[in-house]
């Protein structure tokens, strides 16, 4: 009996002791790093994207988003943040907007073959998006961020353009605790927004995390990636050209026009060919001999340039003569057609107007 009531004794402490150690603040064991965000104007040295990490009297500050890398004094910000006996940072008497995320080591690591292997489905803003992470970077190269590869992305039903096709760019983040998932807009050496994802969900078939956005409002609070199967390619890639260069194509656009012409100023899709309401119907698919592929009209090239073919996610890389980049989408479930993102325009009054849209390509036997 005596030793029963000891062992049950030594239960109990275990117990205290267990409670101490997860009672308050149950992760200031593990956060080092907290991720400072606002959706209003900055604290004056706290930036939108920093990173924090106490450094005794002082703050080592990163920021994902521009990679500026500085070391502040505590005292300085102490009227803003103030750091707990047990590590953790608090923003102080801020209300609304700035909020720090803490930044977890989660042992949930977001791989960037996984990324790269398969596409992805997921939805935002009530719609349906399909998406590839590809494994290279194809855009502008002024100023752009390290790590930088191609965010390719379209609506999986062609229904409609809406906001979140301009998403062009992403770079994963894996040196902060967390992994960090950047999806970005950008025009030339200019960044216009960039949607931040903190991963805390990754298996076999989904991977997504909590939100974070600088300005805008109307986005999730979190977002699932669902992986999609890829199904082999019906076709070798020589004898998908010479199908191609076979038969012959008809082009329709499979969006509504709207009639509304605010080319440039409607952000809908990132990067698109440029075609007049006389090229509709008319557009063909060619591969050539110097192994570059043509989508051409009657009277005109519409799109030329060197190729990448992938026939397993259905992408087709077209590069100009300006060594810019389009993604063409490819499907050869039934048959063989091209998607590509395009934006039917005309003069008016000597001003170049229109409105984006998807174009198919069908070739028929």
């Amino acid at each position: 009996m005596r030793y029963q009531t000891c062992f049950f004794f030594l239960l109990v402490l275990a117990f205290i002791a267990a409670c101490e150690r997860t009672d308050g603040d149950d992760s200031s064991d593990e956060v080092k790093q907290w991720l400072y965000v606002r959706t209003g104007s900055d604290l004056g040295p706290l930036n939108h994207g920093d990173v924090i990490r106490p450094e005794g009297d002082d703050l080592r500050i990163s920021n994902i988003l521009t990679g500026r890398d500085t070391l502040i004094q505590l005292a300085s910000v102490d009227h803003l943040l103030s750091v707990l006996p047990n590590g953790k940072v608090v923003l102080d008497g801020v209300a609304g907007g700035p909020r720090l995320l803490p930044l977890e080591n989660t042992g949930v690591t977001l791989d960037t073959a996984f990324l790269t292997r398969q596409p992805f489905t997921y939805e935002m803003m009530g719609q349906q998006y399909w998406v590839s992470f590809e494994p290279a970077f194809t855009g502008f190269p002024e100023f752009t961020r390290p790590g930088s590869r191609d965010f390719v992305n379209r609506m999986v039903d062609w229904a409609a353009t809406a906001p979140g096709l301009e998403y062009s760019e992403y770079v994963l983040l894996q040196n902060f605790g967390q992994s960090i998932l950047l999806i970005s807009e950008r025009q030339r050496g200019q960044y216009l927004n960039t949607m931040g994802v903190l991963i805390d969900t990754v298996s076999a078939d989904v991977f997504g995390g909590r939100v974070f956005h600088g300005s805008e409002t109307g986005y999730p609070a979190e977002i699932l990636f669902h992986t999609l199967p890829v199904e082999p390619a019906p076709y070798s890639a020589e004898a998908f050209v010479d199908l191609v260069n076979q038969g012959y194509s008809r082009s329709y656009l499979l969006v509504k026009r709207t009639g509304e012409r605010n080319l440039g100023e409607d952000k809908r899709l990132p990067r698109r060919s440029l075609i007049d309401t006389g090229d509709l119907g008319l557009i063909s698919a060619s591969f050539l001999e110097d192994g570059s592929v043509m989508f051409l009209s009657d009277d005109h090239i519409v799109l030329q340039g060197s190729y990448v073919l992938d026939l397993d996610k259905g992408l087709l890389t077209v590069t100009d003569p300006d060594g810019v980049s389009f993604r063409v989408f490819v499907d050869t479930e039934d048959g063989i057609q091209f998607t590509l993102p395009v934006s039917v325009v005309e003069l008016d009054g000597g001003t170049l107007v229109g409105e984006d849209n998807y174009l198919r390509i069908e070739v028929v036997e």
